[in-house]
């Protein structure tokens, strides 16, 4: 069985030709694998226009639900592929490098002469797409939540609680207390969490399950969905695990991820719909 694989481009001018390579994906006709590089995305947020970042995020997000999500809607930007995965064939990914739009372009289907495995692929995708495991180890970067503190909290405060503890005198069904980073409503409930992707797996488990458990109590007492922030930062693709647990949140439906140097976009967000402070201060 064949393994065929495509990079997925997107054109910063079109009159130039210029383009930059952002996702690959391969497949053997039976397995398919897709991925897109978050550093480039967030690196060419500035060159190209507001909609457009916006287009090619979403697109890329749904062709990784497309292909990693069994039970992904059929609601979807992309209208002329199906939700089932049948589209990923050698002879529709080369009608699509032909007629795909002016902003993302696929590549003609390539074969190469290589199994389908993960560790191909990472190989494949560092060579075409972006090198994620370059990061000296040395360098200490500021963590997440300390950078949401300092760049976000000033901008929303007066529009929600900070580091709101929460059990269930708040919400019922809420049967681990935890501390939310915010909360606020605005006809639904408005809430995020930062989560540390770099922490060991159990604890990051154990975080992820905790905020997802609030987000089911808030729905059960509001009985309609709320918007959910989880603010992070991708991990280097070797922790297989973590990086696993980062494209999962990813890729959720009922979640919102926000890369921790956009955490513009949830204040954007608060300001537009006028977002309250979900509990009243005793003054």
């Amino acid at each position: 069985m064949k393994t065929i694989y495509s990079i997925l481009y997107v054109t910063l001018n079109a009159s130039l030709n210029e383009r930059v390579s952002m996702g690959l994906l391969m497949s053997n006709g039976e397995q398919h694998v897709f991925d897109f590089s978050s550093e480039k995305l967030l690196a060419i947020k500035g060159i190209i226009n507001p909609n457009g970042y916006q287009l090619v995020k979403a697109y890329f997000k749904n062709i990784s639900r497309s292909i990693n999500n069994d039970s992904i809607s059929n609601e979807h930007l992309f209208n002329n592929l199906s939700s089932k995965r049948n589209w990923i064939s050698e002879g529709y990914i080369s009608y699509l490098s032909k007629y795909s739009n002016n902003l993302i372009q696929f590549s003609e289907a390539k074969v190469i002469d290589i199994e389908l495995n993960h560790s191909n692929f990472n190989k494949l995708f560092e060579k075409y797409i972006f090198n994620r495991g370059e990061e000296p180890l040395t360098e200490k970067r500021e963590s997440v939540l300390k950078k949401v503190k300092r760049r976000l909290y000033p901008k929303i405060d007066t529009r929600v609680n900070l580091d709101q503890p929460l059990d269930s005198s708040h919400f019922e069904n809420l049967f681990t207390p935890l501390e939310v980073n915010f909360i606020g409503i605005n006809g639904v409930t408005v809430t995020g969490q930062t989560l540390d992707f770099e922490k060991k797996h159990y604890n990051l488990e154990n975080d992820i399950a905790r905020f997802v458990s609030l987000t089911k109590a808030i729905e059960l007492k509001e009985q309609k969905r709320g918007q959910y922030y989880v603010i992070g930062r991708e991990p280097i693709v070797e922790n297989k695990r973590n990086h696993g647990l980062w494209e999962q949140i990813r890729d959720a439906e009922f979640l919102e991820f926000i890369d921790v140097d956009e955490v513009g976009l949830v204040e954007e967000y608060m300001v537009k719909n006028d977002v309250k402070p979900y509990f009243v201060q005793e003054q």
